[in-house]
Parts: C-alpha cells; sequence; structure tokens
C-alpha cells in the first residue's frame, strides 16, 4: 500500500466521525480527498476513544463494529512498545509544549507503523506540532496557533 493512503486518526478524529461537531466538516473534506485511505488506531486511541466516547454519548458499539468490519485498522502495538519508542518524545517535547502521555503515544505509533500522515484537531497542547516535527504530514493543515508551538521546538 502507497505510504501516502496510510494515515493515523487521533482520538478527536473518531470523535468526529461518530460525534458529529464543528470539527466534522474536516473529516468529510479527509474522506472526499483521500477515498481508499487505511485508516491506523492504536490501543492507546481506543482506550481514550471508550473514554471520550462516554463524555459526548456512546457510539462505542458502532466503533467497535467498524473496528471488526476493518474501517480501520489497529496497529497492533502494545502500550509498553510504544511507551518506550516515545521516551525521546517525552523528554524532548513535554518541557516545551501541554502535550499528554497519550498523545506522544499516538505519534509514536503512528511512526512505528509507517503513516505518512496524521489526522489531529489537537492543536491546544502542541501535539500536532510535534507530528509534524517528526515528520508526519498533519491534516487538517498546520495553523497559526501549531506553527507557534513549533517555533519552541527548535
Amino acid at each position: 500500500m502507497h505510504d501516502s493512503r496510510i494515515a493515523f486518526a487521533d482520538t478527536n478524529w473518531l470523535v468526529a466521525i461518530y460525534h458529529p461537531n464543528e470539527s466534522s466538516a474536516a473529516v468529510r473534506r479527509w474522506n472526499e480527498a483521500h477515498p481508499g485511505s487505511t485508516l491506523i488506531v492504536s490501543e492507546a486511541v481506543l482506550a481514550e476513544s471508550r473514554c471520550s466516547f462516554w463524555r459526548v454519548g456512546n457510539r462505542l458499539p458502532a466503533l467497535e463494529s467498524d473496528l471488526r468490519r476493518g474501517l480501520f485498522q489497529d496497529c497492533g502495538f502494545k502500550f509498553a512498545e510504544m511507551s518506550a519508542d516515545a521516551a525521546p518524545m517525552f523528554q524532548r517535547y513535554a518541557p516545551r509544549c501541554n502535550v499528554g502521555t497519550l498523545d506522544l503515544l499516538h505519534i509514536a505509533a503512528a511512526r512505528r507503523f509507517g503513516c505518512r500522515w496524521f489526522l489531529s484537531f489537537d492543536t491546544n497542547s502542541g501535539c500536532r506540532a510535534i507530528a509534524h516535527a517528526e515528520n508526519l504530514k498533519v491534516f487538517p493543515e498546520l495553523n497559526a496557533t501549531d506553527r507557534r508551538w513549533l517555533a519552541k521546538f527548535n
């Protein structure tokens, strides 16, 4: 599979799919521009989704059904593997932004799986900026807040 078609879906991306919100239009734009993309998720994304979905209304059975149908592919990495892969990012980025542990695990999983794209709406923590700094293409495109985070990483 061509790497430009492999994208890692952050938890907030899944929320926008199953719980329509202001970000859902961007999901539709992605789907129109990248038909047939393989969307990758991780154990950490699925755990975070289980919590997030309860906050906004339980659509978890729909997500689990779509996982079984192959709409998403679980990268298969265990928490300990992702944590070890993310260790250098913890040191590099945690002192410079508001990024959370799970955010860095998501980026580590995306990189390890060979994803080219990182699909996320998480601008405020610096997560999208870190994904970009770690050589992942980010969708939607980086905004001014993301660029301010990037400036802090150099």
